[in-house]
């Protein structure tokens, strides 16, 4: 289990189910490997591998395929819809915008396209021209929210106060956008010089937008700045309390304890627009708009070239992605004084870690721990790292340091105990390892992994049968399509005796995960048991497809030479 790396840096409240920025091609069905990113020298082929490229994820590589074949026909509006959003989800805007100028000239309504243009003129402070082209865009599926957003902070470039307000307005009357509204509209009054109603509309900002950090941190400003920095630093220390460990609410109430004074948010139209495409990349559901996140992520940062949190998001779509090498590059880019850089550090080095670069992982890692010693968060990391590799004595070793790091020991700290126990129990120490495990649960009863590990433990150990089979069965319910969890209510069953109920859980279990050669080897028991021999021998057979470990493929072997006995037999005389 990975561990979570960064608390909550960027919140946002989610938009209902906006379409992506642009429609999206429908992914070509997989090639061979071989024919991975060859050109033939023809246009068809260069097509292809620039499809297949873009259903990999690979953007650059698909937006160089595509424009060889725009090359050659430079007035195809299908292609330069595909390579518009394949640049801006690569950050080249300005070459973007060029292709975009392309498909508007020739009366195409692409929605990107006019929005990437609109936004370049606002780049260069071109507000009313920006303006014209943000007004074109149809208010439909995400535009309903960008553009309001867009033509607020534009308003307030052309100086245009009202304007701007009125221009957000639709937002409010949206079920889906009032946390938009309320933080947009408050930032426009503390640019505007009016404080109070700023106040006002952050403050209900911050009560509907629960774990989000950018309403924080304008009100924490708004406060600081007016001179109230008591009521600032209980808007932090809640906030802290939700996000423990965040380095920016460090700073913040180490700021407000010192008196020192808080720049605002958005100093000028061009940054709230930046803030405005930062909130809506963050509220898209990336799942389903992975590209759409990206892309609005990047002109964020188009915008305003200082705005960490454009990267670090951008650091966070690409990882879920799986583009793991481009997650690391983006995590790269965070200067080391940034309130990002440590979190940043962390998801860079797990990412090298997935990579299988673990050299370079554990020298990061090892690096972030010396640099803070008063932080638990790289040793955990690290400890993640070696449990994954399987060194399981320098994991333990690692989280030791983690855990003589608490001050004070609170729920949020189960987890470390938790994965300190597996390494104690994976290296033989099992008092330890128990140990662990029930502090875990009294900081965090019923945790369905704590319950399912140490249940499952006893059962191996043919200890507190009973009792584990009660623990295992509040994981179930916790986790009812969890297949490990359901396999371990299957065995607990079996050990009690009772192989009919062993035999619904592990089939179920095997259902869930049927990939798992030690799911599929409980099964075959208990079929056995149950008399089902031939389904028995089957699962057994199937479990020597599976790459079982050598010690239970040996097992199985002799569980199909001679029958369940036998193998038994065999086990316990070794």
């Amino acid at each position: 289990m990975r561990g979570a790396l960064a608390a909550c840096l960027i919140g946002a409240v989610c938009a209902a189910s906006p379409a992506a920025a642009e429609e999206q091609p429908t992914p070509l069905p997989p090639e061979p490997p071989a024919s991975a990113y060859r050109l033939d020298g023809t246009s068809i082929g260069s097509y292809l591998v620039g499809r297949y490229a873009h259903a990999r994820g690979d953007y650059a590589a698909a937006a160089r395929h595509l424009r060889r074949v725009l090359n050659g026909d430079p007035d195809n509006l299908s292609l330069l819809r595909r390579i518009v959003p394949l640049l801006s989800a690569e950050g080249r805007i300005d070459e973007a915008a060029e292709l975009a100028h392309r498909l508007v000239e020739r009366g195409d309504d692409a929605r990107l396209a006019r929005f990437v243009l609109g936004l370049q003129e606002a780049r260069d402070g071109n507000y009313e021209d920006a303006l014209e082209r943000i007004d074109e865009i149809p208010r439909d599926d995400v535009y309903s929210l960008l553009v309001p957003l867009a033509e607020g902070w534009l308003h307030v470039g052309a100086g245009a106060d009202a304007a701007s307000l009125a221009a957000l307005s639709p937002l409010a009357e949206r079920d889906s956008y009032p946390s938009f509204y309320l933080l947009h509209a408050g930032l426009m009054h503390d640019l505007a010089g009016r404080g109070a109603d700023a106040e006002a509309l952050l403050r209900e900002a911050v009560a509907i937008s629960a774990g989000s950090h950018r309403p924080v941190a304008a009100l924490g400003s708004v406060l600081m700045r007016a001179g109230r920095a008591v009521e600032a630093r209980a808007v932090y220390a809640e906030y802290r309390e939700q996000n423990p460990g965040n380095v920016w609410v460090e700073r913040m109430l180490a700021a407000s304890h010192a008196g020192m004074s808080v720049p605002p948010l958005v100093r000028d139209a061009r940054a709230g627009l930046a803030e405005a495409l930062l909130g809506a990349a963050a509220a898209l559901p990336r799942r389903e708009y992975g590209d759409a996140s990206l892309i609005f992520a990047r002109l964020a940062l188009y915008l305003h070239d200082g705005l960490d949190t454009a990267r670090f998001l951008i650091g966070e779509i690409l990882e879920e992605a799986e583009r793991l090498e481009d997650a690391v590059d983006a995590y790269r880019t965070i200067p080391a004084g940034s309130d990002y850089a440590w979190a940043a550090q962390l998801r860079a080095a797990s990412g090298l870690a997935d990579l299988d670069r673990h050299d370079e992982a554990v020298a990061a890692l090892r690096a972030m721990i010396d640099e803070r010693p008063e932080r638990i968060d790289a040793a955990s990391v690290l400890g993640d790292v070696f449990r994954m590799d399987e060194r399981y004595d320098e994991a333990a070793d690692v989280y030791d340091v983690a855990v003589g790091r608490i001050a004070n020991v609170e729920n949020q700290h189960w987890r470390l105990f938790y994965v300190r126990g597996i390494a104690f129990e994976r290296v033989g120490e099992w008092p330890k390892a128990e140990a662990d495990f029930l502090r875990a649960l009294e900081l965090e009863p019923d945790h369905p992994l704590v319950l399912n590990y140490l249940g499952y433990s006893w059962v191996e150990q043919g200890r507190n049968l009973d009792e584990a089979k009660t623990m295992i069965e509040t994981a179930v319910r916790e986790r009812p399509n969890d297949g490990y969890i359901v396999d371990s209510l299957g065995w607990v069953a079996y050990r009690l005796g009772d192989f009919e109920e062993a035999t619904r859980h592990l089939e179920l279990a095997v259902e869930l995960v049927p990939g798992d050669p030690i799911i599929n080897d409980h099964l075959g028991d208990a079929y056995w048991q149950v008399g089902r021999l031939n389904e028995a021998r089957f699962q057994w057979r199937r479990v020597l497809t599976l790459e079982p470990e050598d010690e239970l493929a040996a097992q199985v072997r002799r569980k199909l030479a001679g029958g369940l006995s036998a193998g038994a037999e065999a086990d316990e005389a070794e």
